[in-house]
């Protein structure tokens, strides 16, 4: 079994269990760590997984990350600006403005929010494309932001590396995070 399907079935060992949703224990916030250069692997597998889980009376929602940052970057109407001071301005200056857009009160944070907010019964959300944040968004963040707003299982796919109990390393390059607080799945510790 490769280690994508292996993580997978333990994933799905843990969304089955019946603390997923304990209103004791944190936000049902779930990290699949693959390596990076698996994300193409692990995308075809998404629909396979989705009907895996169908089977455990599971409904999969997918949101990827990089069409919400998108709709996001669209709906602030600053990206014909940001092209026109494209070629004078520093890629920091443009990387800034994109992160602030992101990370504003109606940025990432909000949209995935109200994919989570509301419980939705046997619903799992699966956020894809995490990936696609570098260097505007650390996926951190996001759990942060969404702390006791989480009601149903959200699974990020993560790609990086595990480090110890609580720590990742995003895309294999970042330095460790080690303040993850959510249930780590897969990943090398």
């Amino acid at each position: 079994m490769s280690s994508l399907e292996s993580t997978f079935e333990l994933l799905r060992s843990q969304l089955k269990g019946t603390d997923a949703l304990n209103p004791a224990k944190s936000d049902p916030v779930f990290y699949f760590i693959h390596a990076p250069e698996e994300t193409l692997e692990l995308k075809q597998k998404l629909p396979l997984w989705a009907a895996k889980l169908r089977q455990d009376d599971l409904q999969v929602q997918t949101a990827s990350m990089a069409e919400l940052a998108w709709k996001i970057i669209d709906q602030s109407g600053r990206w014909e600006s940001w092209l026109e001071a494209e070629p004078d301005a520093e890629p920091t200056e443009i990387n800034s403005a994109m992160r602030d857009v992101l990370r504003g009160d109606d940025g990432l944070i909000g949209e995935v929010a109200a994919l989570v907010s509301e419980p939705v019964e046997n619903r799992v959300l699966f956020l894809t494309d995490t990936g696609l944040l570098h260097p505007y968004f650390r996926v951190r963040t996001l759990e942060s932001g969404l702390h006791d707003r989480v009601k149903v299982p959200m699974v990020i796919f993560y790609p990086g590396k595990r480090s110890g109990q609580y720590g990742l390393k995003f895309l294999g390059f970042y330095s460790v995070d080690g303040n993850y607080r959510s249930t780590l799945v897969g990943g090398t510790a």
